[in-house]
C-alpha cells in the first residue's frame, strides 16, 4: 500500500509540473518581460509557491520550457522520419513536411518556440541561443548521416556542396522566421514554403547531382 501511495504521489507530481510547464509556454508567447507567474500558476492551478518550487525563478522556468519544447518535438521527429533515405535532397523534403505535420499537431508547442526562439530580455537571450545552437549541432549531423554520396557529381567537392545545401536551407528558414508570426501563420504559408524548397531542391539536383 506504502508503495502504492508513493507511485501516486510521484504520478501527481509529474502532473502538476507539466501543467505548469504547459501553463507557462502559453504565457511566454506573450514575451518574456510582460509573462506573469501569477498567470501562470492560475492557469496551471497550483500554488506560486509550488512553482518556485519545481523551477526556481521565472527565468529558469522559462529555460526549462524551452528544452521541455524542443525535446518534445524533436523527440516526436525522429520517430516519424525515414533515414534510410538516403538521397539528401529528398531527406530534406521530408523533412519540411514532417515539420508542418507537427507544427499542426502541436500549435500551442510550436508557437512558443517561435516566439521565446527571439526573447525580448538580454537576461534570457543569451542562453537561449546557447540551447538553439545545442540543439542545432546536434540535429543536423544526424539528418546529413548515412546519405548517398555517389549521387553527387564526381567533379565537385561533395563537403562543400553539402555545406551549401545546409546554410541555403538554414539561411531561407532564418529569413522566414517572425516573433510576430504564430503557427497558423506559418500554416497557412505552407504552400508557398513548400513551393520554395522544391525550388532550391531542384536547383541543387541540377547543380550537383549527376
Amino acid at each position: 500500500m506504502e508503495e502504492k501511495n508513493s507511485r501516486s504521489e510521484l504520478g501527481s507530481e509529474d502532473s502538476k509540473r507539466k501543467s505548469i510547464i504547459n501553463a507557462a509556454m502559453a504565457e511566454f508567447c506573450n514575451g518574456y518581460v510582460n509573462a506573469s507567474t501569477d498567470s501562470i500558476v492560475k492557469a496551471a492551478g497550483v500554488s506560486k509557491g509550488l512553482l518556485f518550487h519545481y523551477f526556481g525563478t521565472k527565468k529558469k522556468l522559462f529555460l526549462y520550457a524551452y528544452h521541455y519544447a524542443l525535446q518534445t518535438v524533436t523527440s516526436e521527429f525522429y520517430d516519424l522520419i525515414n533515414l534510410n533515405e538516403k538521397d539528401i535532397l529528398e531527406r530534406l523534403r521530408q523533412v519540411a513536411l514532417l515539420k508542418m505535420d507537427l507544427m499542426q499537431k502541436h500549435p500551442m508547442i510550436f508557437n512558443f518556440i517561435a516566439h521565446a526562439s527571439f526573447p525580448d530580455s538580454e537576461d534570457v537571450k543569451s542562453d537561449i541561443m546557447e540551447q538553439r545552437d545545442e540543439f542545432t549541432d546536434d540535429a543536423y549531423p544526424k539528418l546529413f548521416h548515412n546519405i548517398d554520396r555517389t549521387l553527387f557529381r564526381e567533379d565537385i567537392d561533395v563537403d562543400t556542396a553539402i555545406s551549401t545545401i545546409f546554410y541555403t536551407i538554414e539561411g531561407y528558414a532564418q529569413n522566414e522566421a517572425n516573433p510576430k508570426k504564430s503557427t497558423q501563420d506559418y500554416y497557412n504559408e505552407y504552400e508557398r514554403y513548400l513551393s520554395d524548397l522544391d525550388r532550391y531542391i531542384r536547383l541543387f539536383r541540377t547543380s550537383f547531382y549527376k
